[in-house]
């Protein structure tokens, strides 16, 4: 969504300006009031700063507008000359090089007036003197203390890394890392107008963002300013005109209003601006009794889509969480699309958010794996994964999702992903399930036993492809507890839930602590032996002041809570050949 509804926002129309109206853009698809990609770099400035009075603006002025070169404003100005004066907005089409297509593109931008408050502000917001929000420029900067100027930020994008540019107006994440990107494969950029060639930018937005940005060395820093300032995300709150960009007559010296919109803005980004406390966690030493020890683990990431994934306190707490309680493999249900968990990974290995950056203990190196498309969910693909430290000795032998028999019936909404793994001495095959939820009023119960009912019988397919394989580990979300009598088909083949009852593994803002376990690690017989006895479930630090919640902030990352087990790898108690492909495991039930 990339930037904030506006309806948190006051938004103001002056009366002089009455052509144009500001319309309060509506946010499509989305089922959370404030976009989990919130990206502060777009929110707007107040219509009193931004309008561009066209009967009095400079040429520097006009050539802001997307899509007015040079050229256009000359003739804008010559025209507006020949006629005294624009009377309404719809009149600049008439001049040459705009048109009624142009026109619509930046109507939004730009008012009319006659009238222009002598020499104390320049054209932008000038003429919404009678508005009810309308301060005087005049009078309130008579009442303000004098002081010098402050120097705009300029952004070299040649030096500047990807939070960097994320500080010029109108550029997200996305748009960052594409510059970026293209600097590092082709080389500096050696004009401005290079960065047309970047994916995503055109010349609307490279003349909307061109006065921000520059490519030479010797100009201002981007991180000083003659003096303290309030910055929103790289923008400043308390912004001056540059000399070139305002119009003949205006004092230099003299400060931009600092609205009441803006205050308002920064009331609503209070709580975003504080960071982020982490819990206290004992690092885990992959060791228990002197013997290498490993985590494993499973999280139901809750429609995690790449767009979630870009959220930098998302990213943060996803990483943070499995760092802190050192978990070394973990298995992901509700991967929205395929490219989310990537991300997780690479930030893990090439960390660039702060917190990430700071963390000081074990950092591994990390790969991933997605499944194809197991299955649906809310109206939506689900996809699987397992994330894995190869610096552990975690090594992926092969994966599938769990295909069934041609002629068989389907048995799950979404298709368990195996992976079958080799963790120093010790071999398993680990799959991760995510069964059908029971619905409202639990009426979908029936076709949660009847899904239940097939877990032994992935199980034996396993077992069947991989003779004498006995290392074999259920875990995701079974949406029901592991005390039910439905799961007495997996204890009567001497399976155990390595969760203990009573410790929950949902969790809400309104109720922190949970009150069902949904999520379940279910072992063999055998992988008793090496199961140290150690297993948790992670309910602290998942929140963040970045992530939205409804209307406020401090949202979770997900509905479920990431659940861990803990066994030896120092040996291996079966003799079982896993260098078979996981790709041909097919239900014994209704096979051919």
């Amino acid at each position: 969504m990339g930037a904030v509804n506006s309806c948190c926002i006051p938004r103001y129309t002056g009366s002089d300006c009455g052509e144009n109206r500001t319309k309060t853009p509506k946010g499509k698809g989305h089922r959370r009031n404030l976009s989990a990609t919130f990206n502060l770099s777009l929110v707007e400035e107040d219509p009193l700063q931004t309008l561009i009075n066209i009967n009095f603006a400079t040429e520097e002025e006009l050539m802001t507008l997307p899509g007015i070169s040079r050229a256009t404003s000359q003739s804008i100005i010559e025209y507006r000359r020949q006629i005294g004066g624009f009377k309404k907005v719809e009149d600049l089409a008439l001049v040459s090089g705009v048109g009624a297509t142009k026109l619509n593109v930046i109507r939004n931008e730009i008012c009319v007036s006659k009238k222009s408050t002598s020499g104390t502000s320049s054209s932008r917001g000038s003429s919404l003197n009678s508005s009810k929000q309308d301060l005087s420029v005049a009078h309130l900067n008579r009442e303000q203390p004098k002081r010098s100027a402050s120097i705009p930020t300029i952004i070299n994008i040649n030096t500047s890394n990807v939070f960097q540019i994320m500080k010029i107006k109108g550029i997200g994440q996305s748009l960052a890392e594409n510059i970026v990107a293209y600097r590092d494969k082709k080389g500096a950029f050696s004009t401005v107008d290079d960065l047309v060639k970047v994916k995503g930018i055109g010349p609307t937005i490279l003349s909307a963002i061109k006065y921000s940005i520059t490519v030479d060395n010797n100009s201002p820093p981007s991180e000083e300013s003659s003096e303290p300032r309030s910055e929103l995300n790289g923008d400043i709150a308390n912004r001056v005109s540059p000399p070139e960009m305002r119009g003949t007559g205006l004092d230099n010296n003299q400060p931009r209003l600092l609205t009441a919109s803006v205050e308002n803005i920064l009331d609503i980004i209070k709580p975003i601006v504080k960071n982020s406390k982490r819990p206290n966690v004992t690092p885990f030493t992959f060791k228990r009794k002197k013997r290498h020890a490993v985590r494993l683990a499973s999280w139901n990431i809750e429609r995690f889509s790449s767009e979630k994934a870009d959220n930098i306190g998302v990213k943060e707490v996803v990483c943070l969480t499995i760092l802190e309680n050192g978990l070394s493999l973990v298995a992901f249900q509700e991967l929205a699309d395929e490219e989310a968990l990537t991300k997780i990974c690479k930030e893990l290995n090439s960390p660039s958010i702060p917190g990430v950056k700071k963390f000081q203990g074990h950092r591994g190196v990390w790969k991933c794996v997605v499944s194809k498309a197991a299955g649906r969910m809310y109206q939506a693909v689900e996809y699987n994964g397992f994330l894995y430290d190869t610096s552990q000795q975690i090594e992926l032998k092969s994966s599938a999702l769990l295909e069934k028999a041609k002629s068989s019936a389907r048995l799950f909404v979404r298709k368990p992903f195996i992976g079958v793994f080799k963790i120093r001495k010790f071999d398993c095959v680990v799959v991760s399930v995510h069964l059908k939820a029971t619905g409202l009023n639990n009426q979908d119960l029936p076709k949660l036993q009847k899904e239940i009912d097939q877990v032994p019988h992935v199980v034996e397919a396993i077992e069947d492809h991989y003779p004498g394989e006995k290392d074999i580990i259920m875990l995701g979300d079974f949406n029901l507890a592991p005390d039910k009598e439905d799961f007495n088909c997996l204890r009567d083949r001497r399976y155990s839930n390595c969760i203990p009852d009573g410790h929950f593994t949902n969790i809400s803002n309104n109720n922190l602590k949970g009150s069902q376990t949904y999520d379940h690690i279910w072992i063999s017989e055998q992988s008793k032996e090496i199961f140290t006895g150690y297993s948790g479930v992670v309910r602290e630090g998942l929140s963040s002041p970045w992530i939205p919640n409804g209307w406020s902030w401090g949202g979770l990352i997900s509905d479920h809570c990431p659940v861990w087990a803990e066994f030896y790898s120092n040996k291996d108690l079966d003799t079982a050949d896993l260098s078979l492909s996981a790709e041909t495991i097919k239900f014994a039930v209704g096979a051919d």
